[in-house]
């Protein structure tokens, strides 16, 4: 009588299971069955199959989730059957937890999930090891800012120069006639013309017909008239003029004007802007509604220096 007998009668039985263990191991990634994705990364890789469902947790709850490939009913995807991406049938499990599983090999099906605070873009790969269950973490908090030092900063400030200026006016005023001869004078100018961007102060009328913009010297030229619809002259610091845009007024940093208006009369006013206080850059875009503000009527005394012998000043 041979013992082992009984056990030879088995070992077909014995063999099934140990392959159908091996068979089940071999579906799950050995030492990645649990992982959790890499905050710093933008696009998540998660590995699945046929076999496996694979959860994913996320930190927050969920409020959406997209993706070319995915279905919650695997009996209604014959749209899908002739298409190179993956299918994956997907389900809500709860606030915070997705269920996928394969259900038809292919190209990856890229998911976006949106939850409370964060976006999450994932990519489903079909392969013979899944992840079996995947934790997702909060995305790093990417700062803007950038460091920037002493020197950099005094290299980037405006450098004023009021030659500077009276040569850029004179370029806006003969633009028409300088571009024909040499377009690339006024290469990354931009402009806006036929405006009538009017205001109204007291008996004077303001209006702008022109804007011409330099942005690599941030710096703005607009071209107006002023009129006088009063019955007496209207006298004023041409340099007080400011530009108003929004709830925010701009120093101009050269003004060309008379002034001095005489009554019924319309004269040129052009005004420059350019950069902010030490050398800071403001950045304005022409495309906005601008008016002009003027400065209260007067002028201011003009001081001059004694006269050699003057009895006011030598003590006589």
């Amino acid at each position: 009588m041979n013992p082992s007998a009984p056990f030879i009668h088995q070992l077909p039985a014995v063999l099934c299971l140990l392959l159908a263990a091996v068979t089940a191991a071999a579906q799950v990634h050995p030492g990645r069955e649990l992982v959790r994705l890499d905050p710093k990364n933008h696009v998540h890789d998660i590995d699945i199959n046929t076999n496996v469902a694979t959860t994913i947790t996320f930190p927050e709850k969920i409020s959406l989730l997209t993706g070319f490939g995915l279905v919650t009913d695997p009996g209604k995807m014959n749209q899908m059957a002739t298409s190179k991406v993956a299918t994956v049938h997907y389900e809500s499990v709860a606030g915070d937890t997705l269920v996928v599983r394969l259900i038809k090999p292919g190209e990856p099906c890229h998911a976006t999930v949106r939850t409370t605070r964060s976006m999450y873009l994932l990519r489903f790969n079909a392969a013979d090891e899944a992840n079996l269950a995947v934790l997702v973490s909060p995305p790093m908090q990417t700062s803007a800012a950038v460091e920037v030092s002493p020197q950099k900063v005094v290299d980037n400030r405006i450098q004023f120069s009021a030659e500077e200026l009276v040569g850029m006016l004179s370029k806006a005023r003969n633009r028409k006639a300088l571009q024909p001869l040499n377009p690339g004078l006024f290469s990354g100018w931009d402009e806006r013309n036929g405006l009538e961007m009017t205001s109204t102060q007291n008996d004077m009328v303001t209006s702008i017909y022109e804007i011409q913009r330099n942005p690599a010297k941030d710096l703005t030229v607009f071209r107006s008239w002023i009129t006088n619809k009063g019955t007496k002259p209207f006298e004023f610091e041409p340099m007080g003029t400011k530009i108003r845009v929004g709830g925010r007024s701009y120093d101009a940093q050269l003004v060309d004007c008379a002034n001095t208006i005489e009554p019924g009369q319309r004269q040129a006013l052009d005004l420059i802007l350019q950069g902010g206080p030490g050398g800071t850059r403001e950045g304005l875009s022409i495309h906005q509604d601008f008016r002009i503000e003027l400065p209260e009527p007067g002028r201011a005394p003009m001081l001059l220096p004694p006269i050699a012998g003057d009895a006011a000043f030598d003590g006589k």
